[in-house]
């Protein structure tokens, strides 16, 4: 994968996460598409979705430091 695509990865999954964060805060639910365009996971509430959403982003940061 070039770097110009996990840097269109690293800010799509950040831009998810401040997503994530606020509607957590907000205490709205968890709509159940919410996780459909980075995972075929289904996680079922807030916390479990930014775990996943960190994981993601982790991993993409950990590709930087191999290249």
């Amino acid at each position: 994968m070039s770097e110009d695509d996990l840097r269109e990865r690293l800010v799509y999954f950040e831009q998810r996460l401040t997503e994530a964060e606020r509607m957590s805060v907000a205490k709205e639910p968890l709509p159940a598409k919410f996780s459909a365009g980075f995972s075929t996971e289904r996680p079922k509430t807030w916390p479990e979705t930014i775990k996943l959403i960190r994981e993601r982003i982790a991993s993409i940061q950990d590709q930087f430091k191999v290249e």
